[in-house]
């Protein structure tokens, strides 16, 4: 072989792959040291070609030498030469490179893509050299697919992996990069891929990622690697919370748990904790039921397997608590395992009943349920240590109140009808009503009872009264309390029962006429099983046979034996209770600073959480009653709206009939006097003859008739009808005004009837009566005197009064001719009919009274306008009212969970808490 041949031999051997990537194929051809490479290759290349050998590796090698020495053009045509099947394609990659150096991207682009090889590192070059051109040319879009190509297909490649990484993080494509770094993991399980990717998630580059993606890698992890497990699991946890893909990972933390079968077989120091705070979370989060229902249940199961200390009882008192609302989610085996870990575990520091009472209170202000003042005075007496609450029990009511007039004096006797009694020694008198929706206060007992409506005036059943003066009698601390239902016909269900919580010891009045009765004996034992652990005193008036202190202590002794059959350890010593010797009473005082001193703190958390389960299920009855009553209001109101509609429809009835007959009847009496003008002005026109004589004269009568008839026909009008008109309008007016009394009287009882509907002074239907002082001040007016213009009565052109009119001038100065003249004129004027004249006179007088008559309508309108208006504005308030009220309604009944679900989980807290109380109090049994 030749020497070229073992050069040729060199180039198929894929050792030399990587000298072609870094163009140094040359060196295998040169001697080491070799100063001069080009002067070398070329002697090399004449001494080739004189054998006739294959040149192509030596203008391979020289191409190389070009490019080093940025000669790009000089090593293009050397490898243009090149025609060997093995450097072919890395020649024209190595073209590529040299136009890409010469700023020719657009050519380097074409070369690269065509070339055809089965190298793969030749393949891994080029889209590396595509890669970089693209973003040369700014085509990310371009550079990010070449790179994922290459990543996909020559992951192991030099650069491949740590090129792709920093280009999405430049591009700040960081699902791409938490991609990578999570396949790269799963491929070569190296420590440094694991921390860039929980690198990635901690600074929550995963959040909109799909959890399940991270499943196998999760799983290698716990399988290589469990502390590196933990930081990504904390990793991804603190990422997807309060993200929407929170509960999707949940799902699949629950399923890996399983799946693993992830166990305390590891000092686990991060994961308990999160699957603490994520359950506290869920539980104080806005979620649904039906989602927490989902994953609550296996997150608790794997909190409680891998919880150590202190939060295994937590964790188990949360199990049993759902599985009390779910068991279908829990297996026996793992309810009685969480059991015993509550029974052996070490104490938390859990949740006290105060703080979750309180959580509870504020949301339901929160939902406008009430702001539940008395459920808030019993938990803050129960939270305070350093009271003693004594309930005062047994006997009649008024056997109660008589003892504890010993003790308070009168203010026992302040409001006997109240549920719940309570008074305090206090240094300043102070009286407090106290109900879920209000705690006022008084100053005395006095303004307490005026506010009350006094002794006999009954309380809502939630009421308590508390009383607080300087009682000399009552220890500092101590607190007595009366529930009046106890003893009485009311279950323990009764309202006032919320209050009985509070006792911390129990003085039982016995009746002094039959001491232990039947009845007696049965509220002593409801009482005992009802708080078992609440010390209880028997007070025994004192009888007949209680003749010395020998007999006396003989009859308390079987007393109270016969007592403790009911009641283990109770006492009873002997006090009258409404005349006690001042050493019974000395003796009463004792007993309740003894009492003082015994503060049960585990018997108040117990109290406050029974308080807080009682709350819980009065919100739940509130919300079915507001339901139904506003499902009621809402009916109610739309029958009450249907009566407004009614009531204006019959007001606009009201007012059309009203104005018709009003204006019917004005009508009438213009039509009357219309009439009698037209029938009495031509009489007293004709007897305007009477005035003609021989002695006029004639040439002028026409003229003074004219004048004469004028003023006599103003005098009538004024005199006589005008007079007439004022009064059958004053009469008409009246006539009027009584109508609208009735109308006023109508819509008088009307308002009242919609008002005691209402329950409140809605409407006030007052009509405007000042119309009436209108029309008066009008119709005086109008009446007070004639404005009508002058007549042509004698003066018209009718052929008789032209005939006659020429005749007296002609005639009139000829005395015989006076008589007949005369005569002539009083047998004209006689024989007129004056008709046209009467009705001029009569339009005339009466214009204005029909102008009057137009406004009627108008000035009725008015009258009724302030009732019309005020039932509309009532109608559309109502209106409103009820669209309001139907949409909250609707949102009631569509949407209940909203509602129901966070007192679900308030009473799931609850009950955890319950359980942790008992395990404290060693009451659980296994």
């Amino acid at each position: 072989m030749n020497m070229h041949g073992k050069y040729t031999s060199q180039v198929i051997d894929m050792g030399f792959e990587q000298q072609l990537v870094h163009k140094t194929f040359y060196e295998t051809l040169v001697e080491t040291g070799e100063r001069d490479v080009v002067r070398a290759l070329g002697e090399m290349f004449f001494a080739a070609h004189r054998d006739g050998a294959d040149l192509s590796s030596i203008r391979f090698a020289q191409g190389e030498v070009y490019f080093h020495r940025r000669d790009y053009e000089a090593a293009i045509f050397k490898w243009e030469q090149v025609h060997h099947d093995d450097l072919r394609p890395w020649a024209q990659k190595n073209i590529a490179d040299s136009c890409y150096e010469l700023g020719r991207l657009e050519l380097a682009e074409e070369l690269y893509r065509s070339i055809e090889t089965d190298s793969e590192t030749l393949q891994a070059e080029i889209m590396l050299r595509l890669f970089s051109l693209y973003r040369e040319l700014g085509e990310n879009a371009k550079a990010d697919d070449m790179i994922k190509r290459g990543v996909s297909r020559y992951p192991d490649y030099p650069n491949m992996t740590e090129w792709a990484r920093a280009f999405f993080e430049e591009q700040g494509d960081w699902e791409s990069a938490v991609e990578l770094a999570l396949g790269e993991t799963l491929r070569t399980s190296a420590r440094r891929w694991v921390d860039i990717l929980i690198g990635y998630v901690e600074q929550g580059h995963a959040r909109v990622m799909a959890p399940e993606r991270f499943s196998r890698c999760l799983a290698l992890l716990y399988e290589t690697d469990r502390v590196k497990f933990e930081r990504l699991v904390q990793a991804l946890w603190n990422g997807y919370r309060d993200g929407d893909l929170y509960f999707s990972w949940l799902a699949e933390w629950n399923r890996l748990y399983e799946e693993l079968e992830i166990r305390r077989d590891y000092d686990w120091k991060r994961i308990p904790v999160l699957l603490a705070d994520a359950y506290a979370g869920l539980m104080k989060g806005p979620y649904r039921l039906k989602e927490l229902v989902e994953v609550a249940p296996p997150l608790v199961k794997s909190w409680m397997s891998l919880a150590d200390g202190p939060e295994a009882a937590a964790a188990a008192a949360a199990l049993l608590a759902w599985s009390e609302k779910f068991p279908e989610a829990f297996q026996e085996e793992t309810i009685n395992d969480a059991a015993k870990r509550l029974v052996h575990a070490k104490r938390p520091v859990r949740e006290t009943g105060v703080s979750l009472f309180d959580e509870i209170a504020d949301w339901a202000e929160e939902q406008r349920a009430g702001s539940h003042f008395r459920f808030r005075w019993v938990v803050r007496q129960l939270s305070d240590s350093r009271t003693h609450c004594v309930l005062v029990a047994g006997a009649s009511r008024h056997e109660r109140l008589a003892f504890l007039r010993t003790l308070v004096g009168e203010a026992a006797l302040a409001a006997p009808s109240a549920p719940v009694l309570a008074w305090r020694n206090g240094g300043e008198l102070e009286v407090a009503k106290i109900s879920d929706d209000q705690f006022t206060v008084f100053s005395s007992i006095d303004e307490f009872q005026q506010a009350a409506g006094g002794r006999a005036n009954r309380f809502p059943d939630d009421v308590v009264i508390e009383c607080a003066a300087p009682f000399s009698l009552v220890p500092q601390g101590i607190v007595l309390l009366d529930i009046g239902p106890l003893g009485g016909r009311a279950s323990f269900d009764h309202e006032a029962f919320v209050s009985f919580s509070l006792a911390d010891s129990v003085l039982f009045l016995l009746n002094g006429e039959d001491p232990l009765s039947s009845a007696d004996e049965q509220l002593l034992l409801r009482l005992h099983e009802r708080a078992p652990h609440v010390p209880m005193y028997v007070l025994l008036p004192p009888g007949d046979g209680m003749v010395d202190e020998e007999e006396t202590a003989r009859i308390v002794e079987e007393v109270e034996a016969h007592v403790r059959t009911i009641v283990p350890e109770a006492r009873v010593i002997v006090y009258s209770p409404h005349a006690p010797s001042r050493k019974q009473q000395q003796a009463l005082i004792g007993l309740l600073e003894e009492m003082r001193r015994c503060v049960s703190s585990v018997r108040r958390e117990e109290a406050i959480l029974t308080t807080t389960g009682r709350f819980i299920a009065h919100l739940f009855r509130q919300r079915a009653e507001a339901e139904s009553r506003l499902a009621e209001l809402v009916v109610w109101k739309k029958e009450m709206a249907a009566k407004l509609s009614g009531a204006i429809h019959q007001l606009g009835d009201l007012q059309e009939e009203k104005t018709a007959k009003a204006a019917k009847s004005f009508h009438t009496v213009l039509a009357d006097m219309r009439g009698e003008l037209t029938k009495a002005i031509p009489d007293l026109l004709r007897n305007m003859a009477e005035l003609v004589g021989e002695n006029s004269d004639f040439s002028r009568l026409p003229l003074e008739l004219n004048d004469k008839a004028n003023e006599r026909l103003r005098a009538y009008l004024n005199e006589e009808v005008l007079p007439k008109l004022r009064v059958a309008m004053e009469q008409w007016i009246a006539a009027a005004e009584d109508e609208f009394n009735e109308c006023q009287v109508f819509l008088h009882e009307m308002s009242e009837g919609f008002n005691a509907m209402f329950g409140e002074e809605r409407l006030m239907l007052e009509c405007d009566f000042r119309i009436v002082a209108d029309w008066r001040r009008d119709i005086s007016r109008l009446t007070s005197g004639a404005q009508i213009e002058k007549l042509n009565i004698f003066l018209r052109r009718t052929p008789g009064q032209l005939l006659l009119k020429g005749a007296g001038k002609l005639l009139g100065a000829f005395a015989q001719n006076k008589a007949m003249l005369a005569q002539k004129y009083k047998q004209l004027i006689e024989t007129q009919d004056y008709i046209d004249v009467a009705e001029t006179a009569a339009r005339q007088l009466l214009l204005p009274f029909e102008w009057f008559a137009k406004s009627i309508e108008r000035d009725v309108t008015q009258f009724f306008q302030a009732p019309a208006t005020m039932l509309r504005e009532t109608l559309e308030r109502l209106e409103l009212e009820i669209a309001a009220q139907e949409g909250e309604l609707k949102q009631m009944r569509t949407n209940p969970e909203a509602y129901r679900d966070p007192l679900v989980l308030f009473g799931i807290r609850l009950r955890q808490c319950e359980q942790l109380a008992q395990a404290a109090a060693a009451t659980i049994h296994v």
